[in-house]
């Protein structure tokens, strides 16, 4: 007999937006009986809230948000009877999601790359769609097909500050090969004009020389540019991103390198989303975030969302993390001590290395490691995963987020040098002098994510070796550690206290204390793990409070996007002046103007120059406008000494101020190209107390690098790139510059000397008349002078920080060698 009630539908879950009574209905495994403490508030909270269309979930990594999330789109689901999507960064976290929905008894299918049309039954509202960011923001999302016409109801975007990198991806144009050279060709002359050296060194193909299009010649060309690129439309690199950009091209930023150009918005149009942009509701997941800001900033959504996250009281924070930076132990234990050790830990432990590039990551081949490069990670992971599998020691490229890597997975974690990320714009941006809160967070975040790949639960444990001088030198700075997350400050803070307690164990043998403590954590001895205790975990939580300043910039911001694609420039203008003053920084007042003035220059170019004179002289690394008013610095009232406590200080711990002076030192290799041995000088000029500028590249017009050194001025040219003979040129230019320093320092005359960088083998040209008493700087010199200072710095961190002052320290600078007045005769020959 045919049975219809074996087709009766069960009894449907209560439609009201109730997560706790939801989940107590479902269907659920064994594995989710209860839900956990801070899941039970994250649940509560979004209840209450649940008819605000932006929330923001920070929770920390392993305590279940991938559930609150599911369950926040079911009843949504079930209230609209509409569909709704989870976004994952990566294919692997989208497996976990559908697993973890499995788990509750939630029906959720895998929209896939390539896959035209999604499940039919979660597109009625009966299940969960599930992708990567890329599936919904790309311009040709199949979410947008006429036969598909998917528009959620509701959208969670989990690991929310990862997913702001890849929607900027995805708006990211690249360029190589033919499009590159017509871009190349077009703005070629003009890009020379504006910056001769740098050019010259991306028209030879120098991948690390970049150079960001001035906007005012991007406007006046973007017409032909438009007309030139339209040609690649069609082309698989063009075609999902072509059409975001078109548009607003002249609104765009272009950095063009010697292998690469990148053109993006400034800010993010993600209303060209419909899927996401009309989304009744979004729920924004993180379990880091540096900076709520950019949320507003780059996705747009509401401020007062951003003021007012959910973060739940009994969230537990982050898992157990010995993090060491061995050079701050001893600054002898560099990246080759971290390989060696890991491939030692590596034949009993799982040992992950990431890493920012192929060429870094391929040095960790010869000590036994195994390199998995963009979606072969996947591969990667698999095999870690698998017990019986004798591969232990893997090296991923450029993943810093995305990734899970939990227990036995992974118990050493290796970070290998500074994350400034894989674009020409990234890399451009992170290698400014001087950094705003923006891009510096940006870098922040991708550490603290990269830091917790390998710990996914609060029961979870890792040791993390922070790996390269430039790495321990940055987290070692105070203003970096204000910005990190509660956990990751503290467990950070633990390293420098690490760092001391193993320098007092070492007995002479830091390796060994090193090894030894790793050794601690992995073999979980009990001292250690009372001694993290306390150390971390019981230190109540002070999460850092949602930057009201912050946020009220971006909201105004994009506000002024909004404006300007309705060609309201002037409207545009007017919001965006309303907020320069309130940047936290004059560097950052600056990065604003220039924001202003590529805004005002679509409907006026010479009040937008006059803007970009005023954001210039306010940050000397932003773009230089065409006749920049010339304002060199001055030595200013404190010491040299004075400048060196400053400089000094400004670390956490003396032996990250020890990594700075050998990431300068290796910068400053004479084999390197110009422009990175300017950097490397201008940074030596600070450690030493100068007022260091590079006027060539600020104003286009004097020395490659200029120290105000107490009474002393030294007038500095790289010539490191010559080969045996400096030719008359060299000597012209070196008058030039002379004659600059002149009229710029009329009171500075007495005591100021010509400096040439230059291999020691050098000598002039019969032709070549430099100035007498010309100083040549070879690379021993160079380094013998980093190798003082280097020596100086671990005296002062020997002593300690009350030994950091003034008296002190000009008689340490003595002692070493390292005053004004000793520099020509200890560093430097005469130039021949």
């Amino acid at each position: 007999m045919l049975d219809f009630s074996k087709f009766t539908a069960a009894a449907p879950v209560s439609d009201a937006f109730d997560l706790l009574a939801i989940f107590d209905k479902l269907d659920r495994k064994s594995s989710h009986t209860e839900p956990r403490p801070s899941q039970r508030e994250a649940m509560e909270q979004l209840t209450a809230r649940h008819q605000e269309r932006d929330l923001v979930l920070k929770i920390s990594t392993g305590a279940g948000k991938t559930t609150v999330g599911l369950l926040y789109l079911y009843a949504h689901m079930r209230m609209a009877k509409g569909p709704v999507v989870f976004l994952c960064p990566t294919v692997q976290l989208v497996q976990q999601t559908l697993a973890e929905a499995s788990q509750l008894g939630i029906r959720a299918s895998h929209y896939a790359a390539r896959e035209p049309h999604p499940d039919p039954e979660c597109m009625r509202g009966e299940g969960i769609l599930v992708c990567t960011y890329d599936k919904l923001f790309n311009a040709k999302t199949t979410f947008d097909r006429s036969d598909v016409r998917l528009l959620p109801v509701a959208v969670v975007l989990d690991d929310a500050h990862a997913g702001v990198e890849l929607v900027r991806k995805s708006f990211t144009l690249s360029l190589t090969g033919a499009p590159l050279e017509k871009l190349k060709a077009i703005i070629g002359a003009s890009c020379s004009q504006y910056h001769r050296t740098r050019w010259l060194d991306i028209e030879a193909g120098d991948p690390h020389a970049t150079l960001e299009v001035p906007f005012w010649i991007w406007s006046e060309y973007s017409e032909q540019i438009l007309q030139k690129l339209h040609e690649y439309s069609d082309s698989d690199l063009f075609k999902f991103v072509w059409p975001y950009l078109q548009r607003g091209l002249a609104r765009c930023r272009c950095v063009i390198s010697g292998t690469q150009a990148e053109i993006a918005p400034d800010v993010l149009p993600v209303e060209l989303v419909r899927g996401f942009d009309k989304a009744a509701h979004r729920l924004f997941m993180s379990a880091t975030i540096a900076d709520d800001s950019v949320l507003v900033r780059e996705l747009n959504i509401a401020p007062e969302s951003a003021l007012n996250p959910i973060s739940p009281p009994s969230d537990r924070g982050l898992g157990e993390r010995m993090v060491i930076a061995p050079s701050l132990v001893d600054p002898a234990l560099e990246r080759k001590f971290v390989m060696d050790l890991c491939s030692d830990i590596a034949k009993t432990h799982n040992v992950v290395v990431l890493a920012p590039s192929e060429q870094l990551a391929r040095d960790w081949e010869d000590v036994g490691a195994c390199v998995f490069i963009g979606d072969s990670f996947s591969e990667g992971v698999r095999l870690l995963k698998q017990p019986s599998c004798a591969m232990r020691f893997a090296v991923f490229v450029q993943r810093y987020d995305g990734v899970d890597l939990p227990d036995d997975v992974c118990r050493v974690l290796v970070i290998d040098g500074l994350p400034t990320g894989e674009g020409v714009i990234d890399r451009h941006d992170a290698s400014q002098s001087i950094v705003p809160g923006g891009v510096r967070n940006k870098l922040i975040y991708r550490i603290e994510q990269g830091m917790g790949r390998a710990v996914r639960s609060h029961a979870d444990y890792a040791v993390v070796l922070l790996a390269g001088q430039e790495l321990a030198s940055f987290v070692g700075r105070q203003q970096i550690l204000e910005a990190m997350t509660h956990d990751s400050r503290n467990q950070i803070n633990l390293s420098f206290e690490l760092a001391k307690i193993l320098r007092m164990a070492s007995t002479g043998d830091p390796a060994k204390a090193v090894h030894e403590a790793v050794s601690q954590c992995l073999n979980r001895v009990q001292s250690w793990k009372d001694f993290y205790n306390q150390k971390v975990r019981s230190i109540p939580k002070d999460e850092i409070q949602p930057n009201n300043v912050r946020i009220s910039i971006s909201s105004i911001e994009r506000r002024a996007h909004d404006l300007c694609i309705s060609n309201r420039f002037p409207e545009a203008k007017e919001i965006m002046s309303s907020i320069v003053g309130d940047a936290p920084s004059a560097e950052e007042q600056g990065v604003l103007l220039q924001r202003l003035a590529s805004i005002v220059q679509l409907y006026d170019p010479t009040e937008a120059l006059k803007l970009q004179q005023g954001a210039y002289e306010k940050n000397r690394t932003l773009l230089i406008p065409p006749a920049a008013i010339k304002k060199p610095l001055q030595m200013g009232s404190k010491t040299v000494a004075m400048h060196v406590c400053e400089w000094f200080r400004a670390f956490h711990n003396g032996n990250a101020a020890v990594a700075a002076i050998r990431t300068i030192r290796a910068e400053g290799a004479y084999v390197n190209k110009a422009h990175r041995i300017e950097e490397a000088w201008r940074l030596l000029g600070e450690a030493l107390g100068a007022i260091s500028t590079r006027p060539d590249d600020e104003f286009r017009v004097g020395p490659d690098n200029l120290w105000l050194w107490g009474e002393w001025s030294f007038v500095i040219e790289a010539k490191n790139e010559r080969g045996t003979v400096l030719p008359k040129e060299d000597a012209g230019q070196q008058h030039q510059s002379m004659a600059w320093f002149h009229d710029n320092y009329p009171t500075r005359n007495e005591k100021v000397i010509p400096v040439v960088v230059a291999k020691a083998e050098v000598l002039t040209a019969t032709d070549a008349i430099f100035l007498e008493g010309s100083l040549k700087i070879s690379q021993d010199g160079f380094d013998k002078l980093c190798a003082n200072l280097e020596g100086f710095c671990l005296r002062l961190t020997e002593q300690g920080p009350v030994f950091v002052v003034p008296d002190n320290v000009h008689r340490l600078m003595r002692e070493y060698g390292l005053l004004p007045e000793q520099f020509a005769g200890k560093y430097a020959s005469l130039l021949k």
